[in-house]
């Protein structure tokens, strides 16, 4: 199978590409518009020099050679969201070539049993305009009609087509995210799938084992999830295979993907690019960039998560596998270096994030970022751990509430009563019921059944609510076990 995409990401400008109409996610249908965006006679259009700034930044993050010279075209279709009648793209000379982005490979792993990577090329990365969207809603339109929202017509965006070398589903899915960081780390995009500014198209093409010809392409539109990009890759797979298998021709076609149903339809027969009738935008000139605008914009960079990875570390003394989660995204980055810095033990805050924090946001299905919890609270509830003022176990519970309402994490456990006892009296007494429960298991501990003592620090764990200093009550227990 060889599997290409076409990945579309809204740059992050305020104003549109050709027109000062701002952009508005969420707003009201049709009040983000300017009579540019609307096509109203006599209008021309002025490109947004951000919105080059920020394509060049992503191609030069993904390897490109940019264009000294790029050329607008009209790209001509007709829907109804389209004012114009032709959407303003590039063709024959986009603004960047070549490139590439490294990609942990699905089904390949090395010796550590961590996934090897797949660097999968790019043809190019060009510059254009979104088109508007239509909305098909019987209860908001009524059964016969179609709305259109031109909030989105003119946003501006880029379209990242890469080379046919996607082996799998999986992989499909995992260069997109890889895609998503590299955008995200830029500071490029949001690249937030939810609010559209991340859309993919997905290309599949089969051939018969050990042939080098092409087979024909099928092309799966504006998927925007990674589990329906992998949903919809794996079905269009299936159905060409069948359909190869049994002898029959697979069309060039534009499919659409149904989640209900798991299977994919054809919405129409692909056209070719002579369909389009490009040709280049006479209201714009050429675009031209100096090789020291390009060195300025390069310099501009952050650091990008392969970059940070190796700095940590390096600087951390973390593992490749904990620093490649870490960096996965750049807010989790972020989050981590900050705690890191506060508490003073990288590794240490690493673990707690990577375990305990991982767990509550899955727990509360959320992203970091989008939490209450602060890489100062998390720092200070480690501390209360290293301090023996706070239980493992109150921590975890506390890292749990900090997630979800966040708070002050001193006041947090005087309210819950999540103290550690390091009393040695209530300890003493809780050692004692406890031995006295089980005097078994005391009985073959003292004949040389070592391994017991755990049970019976569970026990008395257990009987306080995990409340008790550990290390003072191993050493109470050990203490009463002699005796």
């Amino acid at each position: 199978m060889l599997i290409g995409l076409e990945v579309h990401a809204h740059l992050r400008t305020r104003s549109k590409l050709f027109s000062p109409a701002p952009i508005l996610y969420g707003a009201p249908p049709n009040h983000g518009v300017h009579p540019v965006c609307l096509a109203l006679p006599g209008v021309l259009p002025v490109l947004n020099r951000r919105a080059v700034e920020l394509a060049v930044r992503a191609a030069l993050a993904m390897n490109c050679a940019i264009a000294a010279r790029s050329v607008f075209a009209r790209k001509n279709y007709f829907y109804p969201d389209l004012p114009k009648g032709y959407q303003i793209s590039q063709y024959e000379e986009p603004l960047a070539t070549g490139g590439w982005v490294d990609v942990p490979a699905a089904d390949a792993a090395d010796g550590a049993g961590r996934a090897a990577p797949r660097r999968v090329g790019l043809t190019r990365i060009h510059v254009e305009e979104d088109a508007g969207k239509s909305i098909h809603d019987d209860a908001i339109a009524g059964a016969d009609a179609t709305l259109v929202d031109l909030n989105r017509a003119g946003v501006p965006l880029i379209e990242i087509v890469s080379e046919p070398d996607i082996r799998s589903a999986a992989e499909a899915s995992a260069y997109l995210r890889a895609v998503r960081s590299i955008l995200r780390y830029a500071d490029v995009s949001d690249a937030d799938m939810e609010k559209g500014h991340l859309r993919c198209d997905v290309n599949i093409s089969l051939r018969p084992r050990g042939s080098s010809a092409l087979g024909t392409r099928t092309e799966l539109k504006n998927l925007n999830s990674f589990r329906f990009v992998e949903a919809a890759a794996s079905a269009e797979i299936e159905r060409q295979a069948e359909l190869l298998r049994g002898g029959g021709r697979v069309q060039q076609c534009t499919l659409s993907y149904d989640p209900h149903s798991g299977r994919t339809s054809v919405l129409r027969v692909k056209e070719d690019a002579d369909d389009y009738r490009y040709f280049p935008d006479p209201d714009l000139i050429p675009l031209l960039l100096s090789a020291d605008q390009i060195a300025r914009i390069r310099g501009e960079i952050p650091e990008l998560a392969e970059q940070r990875s190796e700095r940590f570390q390096r600087g951390f003394g973390l593992s490749e596998h904990d620093a490649a989660q870490l960096t996965a995204s750049r807010a989790t980055a972020d989050f981590f270096e900050v705690a890191a810095t506060q508490h003073g033990d990288a590794k240490s805050v690493a673990n707690w994030m990577l375990r305990d924090v991982a767990q509550a946001l899955k727990e509360c299905g959320t992203a970091l970022e989008d939490t209450p919890l602060s890489p100062d609270a998390l720092a200070r509830v480690i501390r209360m751990v290293d301090e023996r003022r706070v239980t493992v176990k109150g921590a975890k519970q506390l890292v749990s509430e900090l997630v979800r309402s966040g708070g002050d994490p001193e006041t947090l456990v005087a309210e819950r009563g999540l103290a550690a006892v390091s009393d040695a009296g209530a300890i003493e007494q809780a050692v004692r019921e406890v031995l006295a429960a089980h005097p078994e298991h005391a009985a073959r501990y003292r004949a040389g059944e070592h391994k017991l003592l755990d049970f019976l620090i569970g026990q008395v764990m257990r009987s306080t609510r995990g409340k008790l200093n550990p290390g003072a009550l191993r050493e109470c227990l050990l203490r009463a076990l002699r005796e």
